[in-house]
């Protein structure tokens, strides 16, 4: 009985210090914790800093582009940017007989604030049936552009040089050459237009009517 009880008594001292050991170590790791948590709220408390911040804005705006034309018949430069609206190209080229010949001019400018070009794109010439089929296919035509600085009235005769010469009115190409624009109507570009009935017109031709509508196609960019 002696010795049971010396046993018993000698276990406890041991386990005592287990636990005190555990409690040790358990201090120690909640000490180092919270030295890591102290370092890093000082950590991050150097990051910040003081600071200051500069704005710039600016304006962006779209530049506008458009062409304008007149004649002879028209002179103030206007938008005729519809068939139905399209300007009169006073050819008086009524009751023609082989070999004569007639001559307009329209002048184009932008009326916009950017630059690009016009060319003419292309002519549209429907007739009153045969006879106005053999009078546009016996129509020959000429077209002079050129370039003036200011907006004065050209000069456009049949004597009128330079230019291409197409064989029937049919037969004007659908792009001509680009001519330049300058921006906020700069500059003009002149189109003297002349037609010729040939002096081998056919007796089919008699009769005939045809109506031309001459497209003037402007581009920026």
């Amino acid at each position: 009985m002696d010795s049971g009880i010396a046993v018993a008594e000698s276990r406890r001292p041991r386990r005592a210090s287990r636990i005190s050991q555990r409690r040790r170590t358990f201090a120690r790791a909640r000490a180092l914790l919270i030295g890591a948590l102290v370092l890093g709220v000082g950590a991050s408390a150097t990051v910040a800093a003081w600071t200051d911040n500069e704005f710039a804005s600016t304006q962006i705006t779209a530049g506008t582009f458009s062409i304008v034309s007149r004649t002879a018949s028209a002179p103030t430069f206007a938008a005729h940017d519809t068939a139905p609206n399209a300007v009169t190209l006073p050819l008086d080229a009524t009751n023609l007989y082989p070999g004569q010949n007639r001559a307009a001019w329209i002048q184009i400018t932008t009326a916009g604030t950017v630059p690009g070009t016009v060319q003419m794109t292309g002519v549209a010439s429907p007739t009153n049936g045969a006879s106005g089929d053999a009078l546009r296919d016996s129509l020959d035509v000429r077209i002079v552009a050129t370039t003036t600085a200011a907006s004065t009235t050209p000069t456009c005769t049949a004597a009128t040089t330079g230019g291409i010469t197409y064989t029937g009115i049919g037969n004007v190409p659908t792009t001509l050459p680009a001519q330049t624009l300058q921006a906020n109507g700069t500059n003009v570009v002149d189109y003297c237009i002349i037609v010729t009935l040939r002096a081998d017109a056919p007796t089919t031709a008699q009769g005939g009517i045809v109506t031309p509508t001459w497209t003037f196609t402007g581009t920026t960019g």
